[in-house]
C-alpha cells in the first residue's frame, strides 16, 4: 500500500483539514472551558481493542488522505537560509521510550555533542529534543500530547522543516484511545485514531509535508535472540496487533522516503547494569555515523557558513524588523491615533517631534509598529509627499526588544548609517560623537528625507546623552520627522517638554468599551471561543481591562481555564491591576508545575544583561537541587560550599526536554521573539514582567537595593550567571554577560581585569578609533592603571611564553597601543609602539602594510604629544619633527598599497600631516625640513587629500580637508577666508549647521577676522561658535565654556553691549 497524490499543498507548520476521523463528544465533555464549535464533516472512527489488520490498512488510507505534499516534491528540498549572526537548530527525536535508552545515550553522550560542537564553530545552536526524557509520572494526557506536537511546531517555527529523528523496533508505544484526545487536539493535529503517539510523531514532524530533513532508523531484530527471556517484554510489544502494526509503519516509511534516509542498524547485547537491571546494548559502527553525517549534511545545506563579515547594523534593523511586523497585526480602537500619526508624517513645517505618551501596557509598541509599518509601505511606494526622486526612509526601533536595542550609541549609528551620513570608514567613534553627527544631520535640510519610529524612549540606557537627548536638534531638518513613545513625565518627556520649541504630544488613552469586546472576541474567537453576556460584562467591568497588555493576559487566562462552569468565578478572581494580575498568573504556574524551575528562569532572566539563550537555560537548570539561593535556615558551612561548587561548576549536561517544554509554554506569550535570525535568545517582551518578577520574587527592589537580604539575592543570581560564562566557551555570549556580571558583584576587579586581557574578549571589544564598551570596562575595573597593570601583565606573558609567536605578538603590541592611547596613556602608548616597530623590522620582514599602520600609530600618538603643551614654541619642534616623520614613512607605504580602504587612510595621514605641518611652518622649521618646504608639501598633500575625497564623495571628510587648508594658507589672506567659506558650506551641507566642524569653522573664521581687526565680524563668528557648541555638546562642555570665556573678554563684552546683546 502507498499514498497517492495530495489533496492540499498548505502551509507550514500543517493547517486543520476539512476530512478528518474525530471522536465522539461524550455527554456532558466540554473540551475546554468553553463549550465545542461547530467544525467541518467528519467520519467517526473509535480504535477498537484487538484490530484486525484492515483496520490497520484504513488507519494508513485515512493518513494518505491528510498528505500536504507529494513525494519528492516539497519546496524546501534545496532550501538555503541567508541569517546574520547566531541560529538555533532543532532535533527533534522521535522513538518509544524502554527500548531506545542506549541509543538515546549515545545520542546524548557522544553524537549530540559532537554535532553541537560542529554546529558552534558555524554560529549555530543545536538544542535535541527528547520529550521522552524527563516525563514526570502526573503528566496528563493532554499536556503530553500537546508538548509532543508542539514541541514539533517549534522546530516548524524555527527551522521550516524540522530536523527529525526516528527510531523504530519491535515496540508499538501507546495509541491513544478517542478518550485520551480532546477534540481541540483532534481538530488542530488532524489526529487519525488508531496510531500510536510516536506514529503521530512521524505524520506531523515528517510524513506529511515529505519532510527532507528527516531520518529514520529501523533496528535489526537479531539481538532478540541473545537477551534474556523475562527482558523481551522491553523490547517486543505484547499487544497483539503491533506486529502488523509495526510492518506497515515500516512499510509506509519505506515507500515514503529514499533508501538513504530510511537505514537499518545492527545492535548486540552486552549484559545487564548491575544497579538498575537495564539491558546494555552496544550499537553498531553506522548508527552514530549515520546520524551524525545526514543532520551535518542537511544543516550545512540549509544554513551554510558564510565567511563575510557580518553587518552588525544590517542584523539589528532585520531584528527590529521582525518585532514591528510580529505587533504591527490585529490593533483596536485606535483608528484616530493611526490617522493622526499618519497626517503627522504627511503634514508639512512641523520641525518639532510628536510624542506618543501613555502608561505601560497601554499598547504604545503595538501602534508604533502598526504606524512604522505602514509609513514603511508608503516610503517605498513613495506615497509620502515630499520625498523627492530618492523617497522617504523609514527607520524604527523598538527600546528593549531585541538584544542591545537599549544602548543609545548603536541606535544612533544605525540611524546614521541608514540615512546615508556616514559609511563604515567614516563611522563616529565614541558615543559624544555620535549624538553631535546625529544633531547635526537631523537639522540638517540636506539629510534624506526620513520618517523615524522610536517605541520606549525612556528605557534607553541610563546616561546623559540619553536622558538630556543631547542628540535631536531643537529644531528637525524640514524632511525629518520624529515620532517616540515613551510613558509620561520621565526625564527624556521632561527634557523635551522644557525646551523652547515644544514637541507635539499624542496621549495614548484607555480602550473604549467597544474596543475591549473586539479584542476579546478576537483573541478568543481563534481558539473557537466566546464569552457570554454575563461573563463579558464582569471581565470589562475590572477598570484594568482598559489596559491592553492586562486584557490580553487575562484572556489568556480564562483561554487555558479548563472549567466552563465555573469560568464567572475565574473571572471575578482576575486581580485588577496590570502588575497584580502578573503575580497572579505566575503563581498560577508555579503551583501547577513550574515550581522551582519556573522561578529560576524568571530569575536568571531578570538578572542577565542580554537575555538569556535557550540553549543556556537548558544548562543553567538542570541541577535542580541547587536552582534557588539557599534559605536563610540553611547552615553557613552549606552555603559557602554551593556557592564554591557552583563557581567552578562545568555546565554540560541540560535540562530533560519535557521539563522545559512545560516551562516555555508556560512563559512563551511573556517573551520576546527573537527575530527572524532564530537566535534564541530569550528575555521579557514587556517591562511590566520584569517589574512583576522583581516585585514577586527580589521584594520590589532592583539591584541598587540598600537592603541587605534583596542585594544577597541580587549576589546569589549575579554570581551564577557569572560562573556559567566564565566556564563558557561562546566567546560572543561571555563578552556579552560575563563583564556586566563581574561589575554587579563589585568584588571582581582581578577577575574583571583577567577577562578584558583575554585577547579572544579583546578581540571583540576592540576598535581602533574608539572601543567605546572596552573602555567603559576598564573604568568599572578600576581605570587607567588597573589597565595599565593587566595589560603589561598579558604582554609580558606572551613575551615569556615557550610558545611565543612574533605576528601575535607584534598585534598586541600594536593594539593595546591603541587602547593606551585612547585612554590619554601616551608614553605607555609609544613604548609598546616601538616595540612593534622593531619585532616587524627584524622579525617579520616589513610587511608594507603593516608597517604603514604602525607609522601612522606613531604618527598619532606624538602629535596628541604636542597636544598637550598649551601654547606652541620652537622647544616642541623635537617632538613635532617625529609626528611628521613618521606620517611621512606612513604615506610613502600607503602609496604602495591599492584598494579604496588605503585609497581613504592615504587621504586621511595626509590631512592630518599637512595639519601638523602648518604647525611646522609656525614654528619656523629646521634644517632638516624649512619652512617652506613644509609648506609646499602640506599643499601637496592637502590637495591630493581634497582631490580623493571629492572621488569618493565624502562631503563631511572634505570639509574638515578644506578647512585644514585654510589654516595652512595663512593668517589673514583672502584666500583663507574663501576656503573657510567653502569649508563651512560643505559642513553645512554634510552636517547641517549643528555640528562640531561646523563651530571649529566658526571660531577658525572669528580668528581670521580677529587678526584683521574687524572685531565686529569676529565677535559674531565666535558667539555663533558659542551657541552651536551649546547646542551640540551642553553648555557645560569645555568647548562651549571656551566660547563663552572668548565673549567675556574686555573687546567681546564692550561689542555685546553695542549689538544689544547684554
Amino acid at each position: 500500500m502507498g499514498c497517492g497524490a495530495s489533496q492540499t499543498t498548505g502551509s507550514f507548520p500543517p493547517q486543520p483539514s476539512a476530512r478528518q476521523p474525530l471522536m465522539k463528544h461524550m455527554e456532558g465533555a466540554t473540551g475546554g472551558a468553553f463549550p465545542p464549535q461547530p467544525s467541518a464533516r467528519q467520519p467517526l472512527m473509535k480504535h477498537m481493542e484487538g484490530a484486525t489488520g484492515g483496520d490497520v490498512e484504513n488507519t494508513w488510507l485515512q493518513v494518505c488522505d491528510t498528505i500536504d505534499v507529494p513525494k519528492g516534491q516539497n519546496p524546501h528540498n534545496n532550501l538555503v537560509v541567508k541569517r546574520s549572526g547566531w541560529k538555533t537548530v532543532r532535533i527533534f527525536v522521535s522513538s518509544t521510550f524502554k527500548d531506545f535508552h542506549a541509543e538515546r545515550e549515545v545520542l546524548v553522550k557522544e553524537v549530540f555533542p559532537d554535532l553541537r560542537a560542529w554546529c558552534e564553530a558555524r554560529r549555530l545552536h543545536l538544542v535535541d529534543c527528547d520529550l521522552r526524557w524527563g516525563v514526570p509520572k502526573d503528566t496528563t494526557t493532554e499536556l503530553t500530547l500537546r508538548t509532543c506536537l508542539g514541541e514539533i511546531d517549534r522546530c516548524y517555527a524555527d527551522n521550516i522543516m524540522p530536523y527529525f529523528l526516528n527510531m523504530t523496533s519491535e515496540r508499538l508505544g501507546w495509541v491513544p484511545d478517542t478518550d485520551d484526545v480532546p477534540g481541540s487536539l483532534v481538530e488542530q493535529y488532524r489526529w487519525i485514531f488508531g496510531l500510536s503517539v510516536t506514529e503521530m510523531e512521524i505524520i506531523h514532524g515528517a510524513y506529511r509535508k515529505d519532510n527532507p530533513n528527516s531520518l529514520f532508523l529501523i533496528r535489526n531484530d537479531d539481538f532478540l535472540s541473545s537477551i534474556p527471556q523475562e527482558a523481551r517484554k522491553t523490547f517486543v510489544d505484547e499487544n497483539p496487533i503491533a506486529p502488523a502494526k509495526l510492518k506497515m509503519l515500516k512499510k509506509m516509511i519505506a515507500d515514503r522516503f529514499p533508501a538513504n534516509r530510511v537505514l537499518p542498524y545492527t545492535c548486540r547485547y552486552e549484559g545487564k547494569k548491575s544497579e538498575a537491571g537495564r539491558i546494555m546494548l552496544k550499537m553498531g559502527d553506522t548508527f552514530r555515523s549515520s546520524v551524525f553525517e545526514f543532520f551535518q549534511t542537511r544543516i550545512a545545506k540549509q544554513y551554510p557558513l558564510d565567511e563575510t563579515k557580518i553587518d552588525p547594523y544590517l542584523a539589528m534593523k532585520e531584528s527590529h524588523e521582525s518585532f514591528m511586523k510580529s505587533r504591527s497585526e490585529s490593533i483596536f480602537g485606535r483608528d484616530s491615533i493611526l490617522k493622526q500619526l499618519a497626517e503627522y508624517v504627511d503634514g508639512h513645517g512641523s520641525d518639532v517631534p510628536l510624542l506618543v505618551l501613555g502608561g505601560a501596557g497601554m499598547g504604545k509598541s503595538s501602534i508604533m509598529a502598526n504606524a512604522a509599518d505602514e509609513a514603511e509601505k508608503r516610503a517605498l511606494n513613495k506615497k509620502i509627499p515630499g520625498g523627492g526622486g530618492k523617497g522617504w526612509h523609514a527607520f524604527y526601533h523598538y527600546v528593549g526588544a531585541v538584544p542591545g536595542s537599549t544602548d543609545l550609541e548603536p541606535t544612533l549609528k544605525r540611524l546614521l548609517k541608514e540615512l546615508g551620513v556616514v559609511k563604515d570608514s567614516t563611522m563616529p567613534k565614541d558615543l559624544e560623537s555620535t549624538t553631535q553627527l546625529c544633531c547635526s544631520a537631523l537639522s540638517n535640510p540636506n539629510t534624506r528625507p526620513a520618517v523615524i519610529f522610536i517605541d520606549a524612549l525612556n528605557q534607553f540606557d541610563d546616561d546623559l546623552a540619553a536622558k538630556n537627548m543631547t542628540w535631536l536638534p531643537r529644531k528637525l531638518g524640514p524632511h525629518i520627522r520624529c515620532i517616540f513613545s515613551m510613558i509620561p513625565d520621565t526625564p527624556q518627556h521632561l527634557t523635551l517638554r522644557d525646551r523652547e520649541s515644544k514637541p507635539q504630544e499624542l496621549h495614548v488613552t484607555p480602550l473604549t468599551l467597544g474596543a475591549r469586546k473586539d479584542i476579546a472576541n478576537n483573541i478568543l474567537g481563534k481558539f473557537n471561543k466566546k464569552l457570554d453576556m454575563d461573563q463579558i460584562f464582569s471581565l470589562l467591568s475590572k477598570p484594568a481591562s482598559e489596559n491592553p497588555l492586562w486584557l490580553a493576559i487575562a484572556l489568556e487566562e480564562l483561554r487555558v481555564y479548563g472549567d466552563f462552569h465555573t469560568l464567572l468565578d475565574k473571572i471575578n478572581s482576575l486581580q485588577d491591576g496590570l502588575l497584580e494580575l502578573l503575580g497572579q498568573v505566575l503563581t498560577r504556574f508555579e503551583t501547577e508545575g513550574g515550581g522551582n524551575l519556573l522561578i529560576a528562569t524568571l530569575c536568571l532572566l531578570e538578572v542577565s544583561a542580554t537575555g538569556l539563550l535557550e540553549s543556556e537555560l537548558l544548562r543553567l537548570l538542570v541541577d535542580e537541587d541547587n536552582l534557588l539561593p539557599p534559605s536563610d535556615t540553611d547552615e553557613k558551612g552549606e552555603r559557602e560550599k554551593s556557592e564554591k561548587e557552583g563557581a567552578g561548576k562545568v555546565y554540560l549536561q541540560q535540562l530533560p526536554a519535557f521539563k522545559w517544554a512545560a516551562i516555555y509554554r508556560d512563559l512563551r506569550p511573556f517573551l520576546r521573539p527573537f527575530g527572524d535570525s532564530g537566535e534564541g535568545r530569550l528575555d521579557f517582551y514587556h517591562r511590566s514582567l520584569s517589574k512583576a518578577v522583581r516585585r514577586k520574587y527580589f521584594k520590589n527592589q532592583n539591584d541598587s537595593t540598600q537592603d541587605e537580604d534583596v542585594k544577597a539575592l541580587y549576589y546569589w543570581w549575579h554570581k551564577k550567571l557569572a560562573g556559567f560564562f566564565a566556564a563558557s566557551d561562546n566567546v560572543d555570549r561571555k563578552v556579552e554577560e560575563l563583564p556586566y556580571h563581574y561589575i554587579k558583584l563589585g568584588d571582581c576587579q582581578d577577575k574583571l581585569g583577567r577577562l578584558l586581557t583575554d585577547w579572544r574578549v579583546f578581540d571583540v571589544l576592540y576598535n581602533e578609533e574608539w572601543s567605546s564598551v572596552l573602555q567603559a570596562h576598564w573604568r568599572a575595573a578600576g581605570g587607567n592603571s588597573q589597565l595599565k597593570h593587566y595589560s603589561m601583565e598579558a604582554i609580558m606573558n606572551m613575551e615569556n611564553s615557550p610558545d611565543r609567536v612574533d605576528a601575535q605578538l607584534c598585534l598586541r603590541y600594536e593594539r593595546v597601543a591603541w587602547i593606551f592611547v585612547q585612554a590619554g596613556l601616551y608614553e605607555e602608548a609609544l613604548d609598546l609602539a616601538t616595540k612593534a616597530e622593531e619585532l616587524e623590522e627584524k622579525n617579520l620582514g616589513n610587511r608594507p602594510e603593516k608597517m604603514a599602520g604602525l607609522y601612522g600609530l606613531l604618527s598619532h600618538i606624538w602629535d596628541q604629544k604636542c597636544k598637550l603643551h598649551e601654547f606652541m614654541t620652537r622647544s616642541q619642534i623635537p617632538e613635532e619633527w617625529e609626528t611628521i616623520q613618521y606620517g611621512f614613512k606612513s604615506i610613502d607605504l600607503l602609496k604602495k598599497l591599492t584598494g579604496e580602504i588605503h585609497k581613504f587612510k592615504l587621504a586621511v595621514q595626509m590631512m592630518r600631516v599637512a595639519f601638523s605641518l602648518s604647525t611646522w611652518v609656525t614654528l619656523g622649521g629646521t634644517a632638516k625640513l624649512s619652512a617652506n618646504e613644509g609648506y609646499r608639501l602640506g599643499f601637496e598633500y592637502i590637495d591630493h587629500a581634497i582631490d580623493t575625497f571629492k572621488e569618493l564623495g565624502d562631503t563631511g571628510t572634505l570639509a574638515e580637508a578644506v578647512m585644514t587648508k585654510a589654516v595652512l594658507t595663512g593668517s589673514s589672506t583672502t584666500a583663507q577666508l574663501k576656503l573657510y567659506e567653502e569649508a563651512m558650506e560643505l559642513s553645512r551641507q554634510a552636517y547641517g549647521e549643528l555640528s562640531i566642524l561646523t563651530a571649529r569653522v566658526y571660531i577658525n573664521t572669528g580668528i581670521y577676522f580677529e587678526e584683521k581687526g574687524d572685531y565686529k565680524k569676529s565677535y559674531a563668528y565666535f558667539k555663533k561658535y558659542g551657541e552651536v557648541c551649546s547646542e551640540v555638546l551642553g553648555p557645560d562642555h569645555p568647548k562651549s565654556v571656551r566660547g563663552v570665556n572668548i565673549l567675556k573678554e574686555p573687546m567681546y563684552k564692550r561689542m555685546a553691549q553695542q549689538m544689544g546683546d547684554t
